[in-house]
């Protein structure tokens, strides 16, 4: 099963309406995370202007207010999809031994110079 975060990254605000420092627009990060496989798809979101009566202060914001913003603006299912797909598949490479190709010269390890003193 795939864990999902959300990690909003950045802010931007304006006065509406009498009201400063709106929240107009969050670019946050969809963070899945599978079997030590972790795969990050970056986002930006406009939101909607608030309602006065319910409108907080830029000071008072708390990170997961934030979080409960986007979910409720994104539809965060066709991006939990995409970072499942990549996920599955870099879980399924990680279970595999990776190997050198049989027809390529064969790597060796690069040698430092020794410098005369």
């Amino acid at each position: 099963m795939v864990n999902y975060t959300i990690k909003p990254t950045s802010i931007r605000t304006k006065t509406l309406d009498g009201l400063t420092g709106v929240v107009k627009l969050v670019e946050w990060i969809l963070e899945g995370e599978l079997n030590g496989q972790k795969f990050s798809l970056p986002q930006t979101t406009v939101l909607e202007d608030p309602d006065p009566t319910s409108f907080i202060p830029l000071n008072q914001i708390t990170e997961q207010q934030v979080v409960q913003w986007i979910e409720t603006a994104v539809d965060l299912q066709p991006l939990k999809g995409h970072i499942e797909y990549v996920l599955n598949k870099e879980a399924a490479k990680a279970s595999l031994t990776q190997e050198n190709l049989p027809w390529a010269p064969p790597v060796t390890e690069p040698t430092t110079p020794t410098v005369p003193t």
